[in-house]
């Protein structure tokens, strides 16, 4: 996340305003926070003079709220902290604005450190599986030669410090249910659509144009849809950011290759009809004992995300459905723009 400051947030003298500003210079300050990116150029008279001399020692948030060593820390991380922010972070990173004024959609002080500091969560329908399957495309992507490789770390490294969880809804027919328990909650009041996302599988067939789930993107969009369209799959003012899955499950994400290796109850005879078989055939088959042996589908599919191969391998099973990104201006596969959804949130 880019975060920039009106400056006029910090002429205020209401005292939890204060305390606001200077806890969350602190907690950008720390070293877990390498995925909160301050905008210096925002606020640069405040931190020096015209002359480019360090002054914020002499403003009373510094005097009053900080310690002696936070002061001499934060006069050391401003001055470094513009130079890390790259184009790609520009790019794909949520860039929010800190300030008093609601007007221009600014976040108050006070919800921004909780922005800062709650963790995110990802709404999914197993919490335990499809979370292998979101680790396992982000650990992929981060140490693949992708064009944004930078970006996926960051994800990678926000999952590894647990600042980004997965949030079990127990099945589909929950899904909403459980979205707004969370949004209603004290912890996520007033941050909620900075802090959530929901992901699910579409169960669509083979010769299915509409989702099983139109009720679920109508909750999204806030809006009332008779059939979807692509354009109820992009994002702009929804309720959250969410994403339904383009192929029927997670399981037909795995390129066959690996399927092969990790299923060893599979025939010859199976592994010839699979090879047979469309990318688009692939994307709605419903795999069960019949065309893959006996295999737990729900509990040994997600693993085979898990396992070594490579980013590639993910990209070539999803080459024939890309999807425009406008931020890179650009078509990506599915899974790059399910993880640039997940970017938003940390």
């Amino acid at each position: 996340m880019i975060i920039s400051f009106n400056p006029k947030v910090f002429q205020s003298q209401d005292e939890r305003t204060q305390v606001a500003l200077a806890n969350i210079l602190v907690e950008l300050m720390k070293e877990k926070n390498i995925h909160h990116f301050i905008n210096i150029k925002s606020i640069y008279a405040i931190f020096y003079n015209e002359i480019g001399e360090y002054i914020f020692d002499s403003n009373a948030i510094s005097q009053t709220h900080l310690s002696l060593n936070q002061r001499k820390f934060l006069k050391e991380f401003i001055s470094k902290a513009s130079r890390s922010i790259t184009s790609l972070h520009k790019q794909h990173l949520r860039h929010i604005v800190i300030g008093n004024d609601e007007h221009h959609k600014e976040i108050y002080p006070e919800n921004a450190y909780k922005i800062i500091t709650e963790r995110s969560k990802i709404i999914v329908e197993n919490g335990i599986n499809d979370w292998k399957f979101i680790n396992g495309l982000c650990r992929k992507y981060s140490s693949g030669k992708t064009d944004r490789r930078s970006i996926y770390k960051l994800l990678d490294q926000a999952i590894k410090n647990e600042i980004i969880e997965a949030e079990n809804c127990g099945g589909i027919g929950e899904m909403i249910k459980v979205t707004q328990r969370w949004i209603e909650s004290d912890r996520y009041k007033n941050i909620f659509q900075y802090k959530l996302m929901a992901i699910f599988d579409s169960d669509k067939a083979l010769l299915s144009v509409e989702t099983r789930h139109k009720n679920k993107i109508e909750y999204f969009k806030r809006k009332k849809i008779n059939t979807t369209q692509g354009i109820d799959y992009e994002h702009d003012s929804d309720l959250i950011i969410w994403h339904i899955l383009y192929k029927r499950k997670i399981e037909n994400y795995i390129p066959l290759n690996v399927l092969f290796a990790n299923i060893k109850s599979i025939t010859s005879d199976q592994i010839t009809d699979l090879k047979s078989k469309t990318n688009n055939e692939l994307d709605f088959i419903e795999y069960s004992k019949e065309n893959i042996g006996e295999f737990k589908i729900k509990e040994q599919f997600p693993e085979m995300f898990l396992a070594n191969f490579s980013y590639s391998d993910l990209e070539k099973r999803c080459e024939h459905h890309k999807l425009f990104l406008k931020e890179a201006n650009e078509l990506v596969s599915e899974i790059e723009q399910i993880l640039l959804k997940i970017v938003k949130i940390i």
